[in-house]
């Protein structure tokens, strides 16, 4: 049964602001809609239109014509544009984060080996390139949601793969280091050459081949400087 890593250590998910956020039920024809689920809808329904049309050609008009609902309701939840915005940082964020598991019943290199994948068949999908490039491009203007971005996203991602090495560290397969930086090292060794040849109009670069061979050899080399070494003094 494959895993996800959520369950090997919970995931700090940080919580959007925005005003009136309330826990009762929306009500409707024939249902009945939590807040909470509604907000989430909303959010996945304007997530096209940022991605298509940038963040400061969308107006609240354009929103409420994809999602529905009101400006008063807009404002009222997420606080303007700028809110909803951050609620669909988050929420993409928390779906790359999600997608990343290893099957615990197969071996070291075999569970590093899916959760490779798993990281890369989510983060280099075209709509997730998209976003990475959109995220780039505004980050000057809007700190905060730069910052809302690389919390929710990449620390996650890290803080994810870290619980997992940390679990094997536990059971003496992986060596004594901070299993948060080992994590940042494996991850960045997987993206860095394709994701960057993607955003830098080079997609051809990102194969499936070339993404086969350096899951391959990042794992064998990630696993091989990490190997726990004999206890000084030991006998040879």
């Amino acid at each position: 049964m494959t895993v996800q890593l959520r369950n090997l250590m919970p995931i700090q998910r940080s919580k959007v602001q925005a005003r009136g956020r309330a826990r009762g039920a929306v009500r409707g024809p024939g249902r009945t809609e939590t807040v909470e689920r509604r907000q989430e809808r909303i959010a996945r329904l304007a997530w096209p239109l940022f991605l298509k049309k940038g963040y400061d050609n969308v107006s609240i008009d354009e929103i409420i014509e994809v999602v529905g609902g009101s400006k008063a309701t807009i404002y009222a939840w997420f606080g303007g544009k700028e809110g909803l915005f951050e609620a669909v940082v988050k929420q993409k964020s928390d779906d790359v984060v999600l997608a990343i598991h290893a099957d615990p019943n197969g071996s070291i290199e075999q569970q590093l080996t899916e959760l490779a994948h798993s990281f890369l068949d989510i983060v280099l999908s075209p709509p997730i390139l998209e976003f990475h490039r959109l995220m780039v491009s505004i980050g000057r203007t809007f700190p905060e949601t730069g910052r809302l971005f690389f919390r929710t996203g990449p620390v996650n991602a890290y803080n994810a793969v870290a619980a997992w090495i940390e679990k094997q560290q536990k059971d003496g397969r992986i060596g004594p280091e901070d299993p948060y930086r080992l994590a940042v090292l494996f991850l960045d060794m997987l993206i860095g050459e394709h994701q960057l040849s993607w955003l830098t109009g080079m997609p051809q670069a990102a194969r499936r081949d070339k993404i086969d061979e350096t899951v391959r050899l990042a794992v064998k080399v990630f696993l091989h400087g990490c190997a726990p070494r004999p206890a000084h003094g030991a006998s040879r």
